[in-house]
């Protein structure tokens, strides 16, 4: 998986051509975006595998592989879709940015939990 599958399915959701002559400034901010979107999204990715990723997330292309787990795509396509469109449809961002909060908690509702006794200490 790649992080120009995470774009294709954000400009899906924003109804635009991924490769569309007239969305170049979408494909120029996405790797920007991506990089922030998943250094935001890292801990959470942690929580569910149990393995820290080390490394810096910063992009320059949409040719480098995605670093988080496959459940956050989703999550990922939704932040990235809101974040391109924010400027030019405000409906569509909020409706978007409902779906990757959807997104994110159904994900952290999947990562397994212990439970242990808790300590008092004082």
């Amino acid at each position: 998986m790649r992080l120009s599958d995470v774009y294709n399915a954000a400009a899906a959701l924003i109804s635009e051509s991924p490769t569309g002559s007239d969305n170049e400034d979408l494909r120029a901010r996405a790797p920007f975006l991506l990089s922030m979107i998943i250094t935001e999204l890292k801990p959470l990715d942690d929580a569910g595998n149990g393995i820290p990723k080390c490394g810096d997330y910063v992009f320059d292309s949409l040719d480098a592989d995605f670093p988080l787990c496959a459940g956050l795509l989703p999550a990922c396509a939704y932040k990235l879709a809101y974040l391109l469109a924010a400027d030019e449809n405000t409906v569509l961002y909020q409706v978007l940015r409902s779906e990757y909060e959807a997104a994110k908690r159904s994900f952290a509702g999947s990562v397994p939990a212990a439970v242990h006794k808790i300590k008092n200490v004082y």
